[in-house]
């Protein structure tokens, strides 16, 4: 078994310390940022970023040390190949010792050398389901030492965490975001036809079931424009009734689950 040296003990200590640090910032972008901060300070790279992969497979660049990695991932969105792109989907490393000889991503290879990348390792970043992938970018031709690897793998692993948190919180203000439009438009709508809060959301959630929209979509459009195509008296007069013989539910829940059908 290989006894792991002085260095290599140091730099573990030092990840950890750093680690620990960006856990106990504020906010999640900020724990974010410092993971990025520290991935280039004690990382085998010179820059690095972190992808996060949202809803409906987008995938966005949420921290990174500078622009030119932050123009190498986009691309890789762009092009739709790249190694960030196949650690976002695939469990494991993906090692890139020398980009332009390496062959395994042409069209993004051209254009990121052009950016001046040379190297880089992109690593899975997951808990229980897969969140993105850590970006570690060279400048130079570099070959990895294992010591780089595992420290990559030490870096990865926490951001997992820290990333698995950002996610987390933004949901959570698009929850809330959401349940404050969907309150403003039952309050226009309350306003406007006279009725209660419990018919201005049926109102809303028969709208969004009849053009096949989710009801924040539909409080949004309203809010922003003080319109909504095809809604009238006619249309609230019979969510009015409807509610009167069914009962509308419960409206704060309905808003919380998004329901639209």
């Amino acid at each position: 078994m290989e006894t792991p040296d002085a260095s290599t003990v140091r730099s573990a200590v030092q990840t950890a310390e750093w680690l620990r640090a960006a856990a106990a910032r504020r906010s999640a972008t900020e724990s974010l940022g410092a993971v990025i901060e520290m991935a280039v300070r004690s990382g085998p790279c010179d820059a690095a970023s972190i992808t996060m992969l949202s809803g409906g497979n987008e995938l966005e660049s949420v921290a990174y040390s500078d622009d030119r990695v932050l123009q190498a991932d986009r691309l890789q969105y762009e092009l739709r190949q790249g190694p960030c792109l196949d650690a976002v989907w695939t469990d494991g490393m993906f090692i890139v010792n020398d980009l332009v000889a390496d062959g395994r991503w042409p069209r993004w290879a051209v254009r990121a050398a052009d950016l001046g990348i040379a190297g880089s390792v992109s690593l899975h970043l997951f808990t229980d389901v897969a969140l993105g992938s850590l970006n570690l970018y060279s400048l130079a031709p570099r070959s990895y030492r294992n010591a780089d690897l595992e420290t990559a793998k030490v870096i990865a692993a926490h951001a997992s965490v820290v990333l698995a948190y950002a996610k987390t919180e933004r949901n959570l203000w698009q929850a809330i975001d959401a349940r404050n439009l969907i309150g403003q438009a039952q309050g226009m709508l309350m306003a406007w036809y006279k009725i209660t809060a419990d018919v201005a959301f049926e109102v809303l959630r028969r709208y969004s079931q009849r053009y096949n929209v989710r009801i924040s979509v539909v409080a949004e459009e309203l809010t922003s424009t003080g319109v909504l195509s095809g809604l009238d008296g006619a249309f609230v007069r019979g969510c009015e009734r409807h509610a009167a013989t069914t009962g509308s539910g419960d409206a704060a829940g309905d808003a919380q689950g998004e329901r639209t059908g």
